[in-house]
Parts: C-alpha cells; sequence; structure tokens
C-alpha cells in the first residue's frame, strides 16, 4: 500500500498549482470526513491485551429426573467440547512525503493526510469485520469457524448433549425479509435451546439489514395492521421490540437477520489488543523525505451462534 511518494510532482498541471501561493481558493477531497462504521451492533467489542484469546464449550447439568424411594440420587458431571482461539491479527498502511513537497506546499498537506490515515484505519477494521456477515455460510474464512466446525449460519448446529440430536439447531432461514419469515424467526428465538436441550429464552432484540431493504423493515416494524394485507389483523411485531440497524456494509441487497445482541451468551466477539497507532519517523536514507505509517492489531469470530439467526445470507 505504499508503492508511491507523494512528490511535487504528484499535480500533474504544467503549473503545479498546489505549490504556488494563492493560486488555489482550496483543495477538494471528498475522502476528508468522518470515518464510517457500522460493525459495532454486531459484535461484542472486547479489548484484550494478550495475543491469544482461547474460549471452552461445556456443558452444564442435565436435567433433574422422578426418582422412587430409596433410590440414590444421580451425580452428573459437566460435558466438555471444544475451544476456540482468537489469535490478533494485525493491519496497516502509511505514506511517504518528499522533503521539497513538504517543504513548498502551503495546504498543509502532511496534516491532511495523517488525518486521514486515522479515517482509514478506523474504515478498514470495519470493512474486515464484516466480512463476516458478508459470507455467514463460509467455513473457510480467516476467522475461522465455531465451536462445531461449521459456519456462523447453519442448517445443522449441534450441540453436547451425549447420545441425541435433540440439542441441535438451525439459524438459516435462507429466505427474504417478510412479515412471515420473521414470524420464523420469532418462533426460533422461543424454542432455542442450549447443549442440553433445555430452553433458553434468549430474546432477539437487533434487526440487521441491506439499506436496499429500509422501507420494507420501517413497514414490517410500524405497521399497526399486518402489512400488505386488506384485513383487520394486528401485527405481531410490534411486541418484540426489535431494533433496526441498518448496514451499508452488507454487499447482498437481500442480506438480514435478527440478533439477541443483549443476550449474555452473544457470542460473536471482536478482540482488540492496539488501536490504530500512528508513526512518524524520517526516511531510512539521505532524503530527508518522512514518513507516517499506521497500525492495529485486532481479531474476531464466534464460538456459539444461538443468538445469531440469520435470513438470508
Amino acid at each position: 500500500l505504499m508503492a508511491g511518494i507523494i512528490q511535487t510532482t504528484f499535480d500533474t498541471t504544467a503549473n503545479k498549482d498546489l505549490l504556488k501561493r494563492g493560486s488555489l481558493r482550496t483543495i477538494f477531497d471528498t475522502t476528508v470526513r468522518k470515518a464510517q462504521t457500522y460493525s459495532s451492533g454486531m459484535y461484542n467489542m472486547l479489548t484484550t491485551k494478550d495475543e491469544y484469546e482461547r474460549d471452552q464449550r461445556m456443558a452444564g447439568l442435565d436435567s433433574a429426573q422422578e426418582l422412587a424411594e430409596g433410590q440414590n440420587i444421580p451425580v452428573q458431571t459437566p460435558v466438555l467440547g471444544t475451544s476456540k482461539t482468537y489469535t490478533q491479527r494485525q493491519f496497516g498502511t502509511g505514506f511517504r512525503m518528499t522533503f521539497r513537497m513538504d517543504f513548498f506546499n502551503k495546504y498543509s498537506l502532511w496534516s491532511r493526510w495523517a488525518k486521514d490515515l486515522g479515517k482509514v484505519m478506523t474504515e478498514a477494521k470495519d470493512i474486515e469485520l464484516n466480512v463476516l456477515w458478508n459470507n455467514p455460510t463460509s467455513t473457510t474464512l480467516t476467522c475461522g469457524v465455531g465451536f462445531d466446525s461449521l459456519a456462523l449460519a447453519s442448517d445443522s448446529h449441534t450441540g453436547l448433549k451425549p447420545g441425541t440430536t435433540d440439542d441441535n439447531y438451525d439459524n438459516y432461514l435462507n429466505s427474504g425479509l417478510s412479515y412471515t419469515s420473521l414470524e420464523s424467526a420469532r418462533y426460533y428465538y422461543k424454542t432455542l435451546i442450549d447443549d442440553m436441550g433445555q430452553l433458553m429464552g434468549a430474546i432477539p432484540d437487533t434487526l440487521y439489514y441491506e439499506p436496499t431493504q429500509h422501507f420494507t423493515v420501517i413497514e414490517l416494524l410500524g405497521s399497526e395492521g399486518k402489512p400488505h394485507e386488506f384485513s383487520n389483523t394486528k401485527s405481531a411485531l410490534g411486541e418484540m421490540s426489535i431494533k433496526p440497524y441498518e448496514n451499508p456494509r452488507l454487499t447482498s441487497t437481500t442480506a438480514w437477520g435478527l440478533l439477541a445482541k443483549g443476550d449474555d451468551n452473544f457470542d460473536v466477539n471482536c478482540f482488540t489488543a492496539m488501536e490504530p497507532r500512528m508513526f512518524t519517523k524520517d526516511a531510512p536514507d539521505n532524503t530527508q523525505d518522512r514518513i507516517c505509517t499506521a497500525l492495529q492489531m485486532f481479531t474476531y469470530g464466534w464460538g456459539d451462534s444461538r443468538c445469531v439467526y440469520v435470513g438470508k445470507a
């Protein structure tokens, strides 16, 4: 990303207007703006001081059972599953400016691009964190897979209860956003089970979606009656207290899902070891050029995806 050096010749006009005092009223640059981020509402944003974070999957006790008089009370032991390791990754970029360019330009371009570098780093993280949500059915992403070696969204997630499949769950609908699909999402959460097949009581609170579907979302969540019907049927979606979360970094125009973001078992995580940090130094030669670089370290992924319901990838 540091293929070029910013020199006085970067202005291709014959008179090099950037170097002439008073020749320009302003420099119009649309990239000078606030950083746009959209991933924080879809992750647990966590900090760490360690290069590795490891989570262990475990299932606690199963249900109690009826006992005959004099029968020994059975003693259970927890069931251990696989672990999930989050390994820090680092991302960086920068720029180099010649001494001549910095000396003669009258527009504080060094400060301008140093500030822009901070914005680029913030958005680079946001873009990377959305890779997962743009590929929720993939098992080949750099962030890896969950505890059960499956994708974030899968029809065949497995639990830990020995000798049964009663604790398996399906958190991928693969259907467009509609009243009927939200009914399916509500039923999923209302009947959601833990690793021993017992009800969890998770409550969905966040509906994420790509901007193409914004008006559909508003209609679905805001209608007193059942939307798109000529009837007196009242909409039941109002009782769910769902917050719409519009995410323009989603690449599919039909992408949507329902998260139980506020549940303690929501397990889609971003671990940040170092926020973007900027380094300025002289070039390692005799040019007197200056170099500005930025570096950050974070990682992300998930272990258990029960509190994620992907309607459409």
